[in-house]
């Protein structure tokens, strides 16, 4: 297996030069000849990003969006447009709801598109609500059951409908497993479901114990102290051999993974490039 960070928060000084970084993310997956986007960032760089680390977009099975925030979804537009022709695109039905958040002021976080409008250019959305197995070893999570009583939602965050402001309980947050002779290998959006009740969940829906590493977005940063500190003892119960975490994670919360964990932790930032 091999996974390429097309776009996340930041780029290493190690990378070649020439990529771009911003607050989003966009994974390249590649494992047994299958090939999966998975989310494509806030704009399109991704796809110039993609170019600069020999990743050919075109060749995508299908494109997963882990969930209906811009940070996630706001390059697919452009992705589209250079692939070019009818793609797959697995998410959530929820994806297109009226995703806000109050802080530091009230705005729209959601999808910048019309789902018509990205039909149109060749999406071809395929609704999961629950756990589905896209590829053989390759399973979507659909739906993260919640529990955990540490790992609460932001608070910050909520759906707009008419005048009326609801909390957000983001069920389109998603992410993918995949069975590997190392164990279970979780990519992560933003983990907005609690990276513990994903684990767990992806535990149930493959029958595997076994987690070999936990890539991508967890959300930590702005998590509480208690949330935090739950996760890491957890994570580190399970010997994770490896953490590759970046977007929402931020940089002193993986400090924090860099002192419990050790060699075991890596910061996935743009271009990383993870072989297992």
């Amino acid at each position: 297996m091999k996974i390429t960070v097309l776009i996340e928060n930041s780029v290493g000084v190690l990378i070649p030069q020439g990529l771009a970084g911003e607050h989003g993310l966009s994974v390249w997956i590649e494992h047994e000849g299958h090939k999966i986007l998975f989310d494509t960032g806030q704009t399109g760089k991704v796809v110039e990003n993609a170019l600069r680390l020999g990743v050919n977009l075109k060749e995508a099975e299908a494109i997963v969006l882990s969930h209906g925030h811009y940070d996630h979804t706001g390059g697919l537009k452009a992705v589209l447009e250079f692939i070019n022709k009818p793609i797959p695109v697995y998410a959530h039905p929820d994806i297109f709801s009226l995703h806000c958040v109050s802080s530091p002021v009230d705005r729209y976080i959601g999808i910048p598109f019309r789902k018509e409008e990205l039909e149109g250019l060749g999406a071809n959305f395929k609704w999961i609500k629950k756990p589905t197995e896209i590829f053989p070893g390759i399973w979507l999570s659909g739906e993260i059951p919640r529990k955990t009583t540490f790992e609460k939602i932001d608070e910050s965050m909520y759906i707009k409908e008419g005048d009326k402001k609801l909390p957000d309980p983001i069920l389109d947050d998603m992410s993918l497993f995949i069975k590997t002779p190392k164990g279970l290998v979780v990519i992560l959006g933003c983990a907005h479901s609690g990276v513990i009740n994903i684990i767990e969940h992806a535990k149930e829906v493959t029958g595997e114990e076994k987690i070999f590493a936990v890539i991508g977005g967890t959300h930590l940063g702005p998590a509480s102290s208690k949330q935090l500190e739950e996760t890491l003892i957890r994570l580190a119960q399970m010997e994770v051999s490896l953490i590759a975490a970046n977007h929402c994670t931020g940089l002193s919360v993986a400090s924090k993974f860099r002192e419990i964990f050790g060699s075991k932790f890596r910061f996935a930032t743009t271009g990383e490039i993870i072989s297992v």
